[in-house]
């Protein structure tokens, strides 16, 4: 998927959020800001797909900044507000235990966007997350291809889980635990901090490693860039019968491949180019077989 003109109010966002977490000091806010500007120029025009343009941004903030984990205490974030959310909810969790496995499965489905909205890469970092959440597992599937997803896990044998964001894969953890019923289940997560996304670090604190084998892209890339992957990640891609894919980094970078085989893209489409894309409004949740 390409950017769109209103591509660039995004990524500025995104430059200034991750600058006030670097620095509360103006001026040195100021300087990181007008320097990443620069690269923004450089990287920004109508070949460019958003998440690998905002690569290439955050990476040289990270490296003029000599920070290479900016979000680091709003993943922190994240991840505890996640885990206290379940909590909320174990009664619900419970309901659904001996629910037909369909609605069963679109329902964790539903809860695993309800993650994707802890997001501060789209969103800005003073969103009302809680309030977001419960409008999200309350709402529709705008996009809903939960039958073929059930239909090919009773046809398949090995999942790859690529997750998203740090805070958002406490949700993963509960529908990746509802498809391992049915196939082997790999996760795999970032190789390095970029945005919010999550690294091996928050999946170890949040316990995915203890549902599932974790592992990792290998490389800091929003999205997924094949060329920079790991060999495990490349092997594990290619062994997998369907792929299922978090949030729309992955769906902005994975569509620009031709992939021969079932792939599912999980997310709430949270701004204009990526619902325009996909046919659907700003907010609304999609479980797309692509």
């Amino acid at each position: 998927m390409k950017i769109k003109p209103e591509c660039a109010i995004c990524i500025v966002r995104q430059v200034v959020d991750a600058v006030k977490e670097i620095s509360k000091e103006e001026e040195v806010q100021f300087k990181l800001v007008s320097s990443t500007l620069s690269c923004i120029k450089e990287v920004y025009g109508p070949d460019a797909v958003p998440a690998w343009m905002g690569t290439k941004v955050h990476r040289y903030l990270k490296r003029i900044s000599g920070n290479k984990d900016p979000y680091r205490c709003l993943k922190d974030r994240a991840n505890k507000l996640a885990m206290e959310y379940l909590k909320s909810i174990e009664e619900d969790l419970k309901k659904y235990k001996d629910k037909p496995p369909l609605e069963r499965l679109r329902y964790k489905v539903k809860l695993a966007i309800a993650g994707n909205v802890i997001d501060f890469g789209p969103y800005s970092t003073d969103v009302d997350i809680d309030r977001k959440l419960k409008e999200t597992l309350e709402g529709e599937l705008k996009i809903d291809h939960s039958r073929e997803l059930f239909q090919d896990l009773k046809k398949y044998n090995k999942i790859l889980y690529i997750c998203d964001n740090a805070g958002e894969i406490t949700f993963d953890k509960i529908l990746i635990e509802e498809l391992k019923e049915y196939c082997e289940v790999i996760a795999s997560v970032k190789g390095g901090p970029i945005l919010n996304d999550a690294t091996l670090e928050d999946a170890k604190y949040v316990g995915l490693d203890k549902v599932v084998k974790v592992i990792t892209t290998g490389y800091d890339v929003i999205g997924i860039d094949l060329e920079e992957s790991s060999e495990e990640f490349l092997r594990e891609f290619e062994r997998a019968d369907i792929i299922i894919a978090k949030g729309m980094g992955n769906f902005e970078s994975l569509t620009e491949y031709s992939i021969d085989k079932p792939i599912y893209y999980i997310f709430k489409a949270k701004c204009s180019p990526v619902a325009q894309f996909v046919g659907v409004e700003v907010g609304d949740n999609i479980l797309l077989k692509y």
